[in-house]
């Protein structure tokens, strides 16, 4: 094998590299860079102001290409440059924050945080540039500080309690109070949490918080408890609302002291538990998944210290009103013992469903979503029931007045005695037509009549069995209905045996008075400033509900239908006017109110009401020309204008003290939303608007100068519950 050559060795190096060559070298390259100086500087020398003005214009360059790259990289269309981002701009664009550039909130303010921002981001988009990568959904934290800059969001405004979605919500005891145990920010509300809505709250965070294991020892304590009861979110509901087509107003409940949850049951769905697997979307360290932290460890990581959405780690929770909870379907309590069938009878009755011949009737209170622990709750005696037999009927009479008011408890004693007289009555119908049949099946077994009778007979037993299998007190109205229809399926076996056999109809109904207002006819009750006596006007007047009250469907109102029929006409002297009119009364008489002195009008004992209403005995109204009119007849001219401007002076000291009464009406409600005792300023606002009604519904024309007193009376209370509720504040 040939040796390969190197063209390489060790001498050639040697002379190469040699001491002469060496110096030859270095004289050569000091020559050129002599020259090269000497050049430079003589050239410097000759265009020294061309190159400075040259250098001066690459700096004014340099700086204003700066300054436009850094304001564009501060720009949503740079922010937007990334696909993943259109969503948050779009958002962002529909949003109040459009006007507020990206970098205004995403940067803490002051020029250090400002730059310490852009060199972060700067090197974040450097790295995911060179990488090619993007990451698959962009985090970001906004510090309180950005929300409460200057120029953005006061803190003053944030001490004001304000009312979102119907829920009073309070920012200072949010923000500055430890909420479970954590420290808040601006952004544990307000977040991102659905596609199109930029920074805005969301009620998912709001669940999880007030909802997630909020009772005494957790979710397996109650099944709709909240972190500060309902009350401490939610107002008052005001004027009437409409539940599967009937009218329901919740403030005499309310003033009775019912307890929301006695409707309000199933208004929770989900648990906000964390599932399994969690925190591996976000960590990978072996030391962290396999630490256990606490509970306030964990969300001060998460929560306080950095952004983090509740509903990315916590299942969802749901706040509305779902289906009634049925003692069947409850997860407390009953299913411990018994098996899902237990009280299927009552639970499919109070439904209104499985009735054969009548339409669907659910209860009222099954529409309502009042639950079967609503009445069957009352008292130690119905809690021992829970876990012995049965319900004291005496303990479920208290709970119907604890809701409905005193005298309900006389309702339920009412439809037991009821339904037992009319399942009586069905039964021995049943009875009877069950020997018929017997006497019938000996020589017509067989034949289509029969058969066609024996079905009618079997649906009369099925309903009839339904109402005492299903309690028929708990929906009494589809009990009624359940019974005639058994009765007509007797007559309907009748005739098919016997066409000849003339059928009876069945319409027993419930009436106002035999479903709810047990003994309503005997009784007096207040309307307005009067007594109303039922016995005079329906016991012996003969009058029904509906001519004073509305239907079923809008309950609880009354109207003034046909009372001018019997006290006004030629009849009107049997009552007197201020038998009705009592607030004119008063403030003719000039005593009655509040604060001030007895200031009877001088037309007292010297002026009856019909020498100006003069169309009362004809049964019309009397207008305000028409009663000028006769103070012309009786006076002269001046006494016609003076009434106009009697009543023009009263309307406006009323139009002026309303707007004052309604503005520290709502402050004290504010003030009970937050829990504070109203009481020292609930009296003298009561005082004011005492007064305020009295001249309001006597109609201050008559006694124009009583009514002076009473509104000046008003406005100084109501002056000093403003400075008491401002100094409180």
């Amino acid at each position: 094998m040939k040796k390969l050559k190197i063209p390489f060795s060790f001498d050639r190096f040697k002379n190469y590299f040699s001491t002469e060559n060496l110096q030859e070298a270095y004289d050569l390259i000091k020559t050129f860079w002599t020259d090269v100086f000497i050049s430079f500087k003589r050239g410097t020398q000759e265009h020294g102001r061309a190159i400075k003005t040259s250098l001066v214009v690459c700096v004014v360059l340099f700086v204003i290409l700066s300054l436009a790259l850094l304001r564009f990289t501060e720009s949503s269309t740079f922010c937007g440059l990334c696909h993943q981002m259109d969503v948050y701009i779009e958002s962002w664009q529909a949003s109040s924050h459009r006007h507020a550039a990206c970098t205004q909130c995403h940067y803490e303010p002051g020029l250090i945080n400002h730059l310490k921002g852009k060199w972060v981001d700067g090197q974040v988009s450097l790295a995911y540039f060179l990488s090619g990568k993007t990451p698959s959904k962009p985090h970001a934290e906004i510090s309180d500080a950005s929300c409460l800059q200057k120029g953005c969001h006061k803190i003053e405004d944030l001490q004001k309690d304000m009312v979102y979605k119907n829920v009073a919500f309070s920012h200072g005891k949010h923000l500055e109070e430890l909420r479970r145990g954590m420290k808040l920010r601006c952004t544990s509300c307000h977040a991102q949490l659905v596609q199109g809505a930029h920074l805005t709250v969301h009620e998912i965070n709001c669940f999880i918080c007030h909802y997630y294991r909020a009772g005494p020892k957790g979710e397996e304590d109650c099944i709709s408890c909240a972190v500060g009861s309902c009350v401490s979110c939610h107002v008052e509901p005001k004027g009437d609302i409409k539940i599967k087509g009937w009218n329901f107003n919740h403030q005499k409940y309310i003033a009775r002291g019912v307890e929301c949850e006695r409707c309000h049951v199933n208004v929770v769905q989900g648990d906000g538990h964390v599932p399994e697997g969690k925190c591996v979307q976000c960590h990978s360290e072996p030391e962290i998944l396999t630490t256990k932290y606490t509970p306030q460890f964990m969300h001060k990581k998460h929560v306080t210290d950095h952004k983090i959405e509740c509903a990315d780690c916590h299942s969802h929770i749901r706040h509305e009103i779902g289906p009634i909870l049925t003692m069947v379907h409850s997860p407390t309590v009953c299913d411990k013992c018994h098996s899902k069938e237990m009280h299927l009878g009552p639970r499919e009755f109070y439904k209104g469903s499985g009735g054969i011949g009548v339409p669907d009737s659910p209860s009222l209170m099954y529409a309502t979503n009042v639950d079967c622990v609503a009445c069957h709750r009352k008292g130690e005696e119905s809690r021992a029931a829970l876990h012995t037999t049965k319900y004291v009927e005496r303990a479920m009479g208290e709970s119907c007045v604890s809701c409905h008011g005193e005298g309900f408890d006389e309702t339920l004693k009412q439809w037991q005695l009821l339904l037992s007289k009319a399942k009586n009555e069905t039964g021995q119908r049943l009875s009877n037509v069950q020997g018929i049949l017997l006497e019938a099946e000996k020589d017509r077994a067989r034949s289509p009549e029969f058969k066609k009778a024996e079905n009618f007979l079997n649906e009369a037993r099925h309903n009839y069995n339904f109402v005492h299998l299903g309690k028929g007190a708990h929906n009494i109205e589809y009990a009624i209905k359940l019974l005639n229809a058994a009765n007509y399926k007797t007559e309907q076996a009748l005739v098919a045996l016997d066409r000849n056999h003339q059928s009876r109809e069945f319409k027993t109904e419930m009436t106002c008075t035999t479903l709810c207002h047990i003994g309503i006819e005997k009784r007096a009750v207040p309307f307005n400033d009067i007594k109303f006596s039922h016995e005079t006007h329906v016991l012996r007047k003969k009058l029904k509900c509906m001519d004073c009250h509305s239907p079923r469907d809008n309950h609880g109102k009354t109207f003034y239908k046909n009372c001018k029929d019997c006290h006004h006409g030629k009849e009107s002297k049997r009552v007197k006017c201020e038998d009705c009119h009592i607030s004119v009364k008063r403030l003719i008489q000039g005593k009655g109110g509040i604060g001030v002195k007895d200031r009877p009008s001088n037309k007292l004992d010297v002026v009856e009401c019909i020498d100006c209403h003069r169309g009362v005995p004809a049964k019309k109204k009397d207008g305000l020309d028409a009663i000028k009119k006769r103070c012309i007849e009786c006076h002269d001219q001046s006494y016609g204008e003076m009434l106009i401007q009697w009543k023009k002076s009263s309307e406006a000291l009323l139009t002026k003290l309303a707007p004052k009464i309604e503005k520290v009406r709502e402050e004290i409600r504010r003030m009970e939303i937050r829990g504070g005792h109203t009481f020292v300023y609930r009296k003298p606002f009561g005082e004011a608007e005492f007064n305020y009604n009295l001249a309001l519904k006597g109609n201050g024309v008559h006694n124009l100068e009583y009514t002076e007193d009473l509104i000046e009376f008003a406005n100084y209370r109501l002056d000093e519950a403003m400075k008491q509720l401002a100094r409180k504040k």
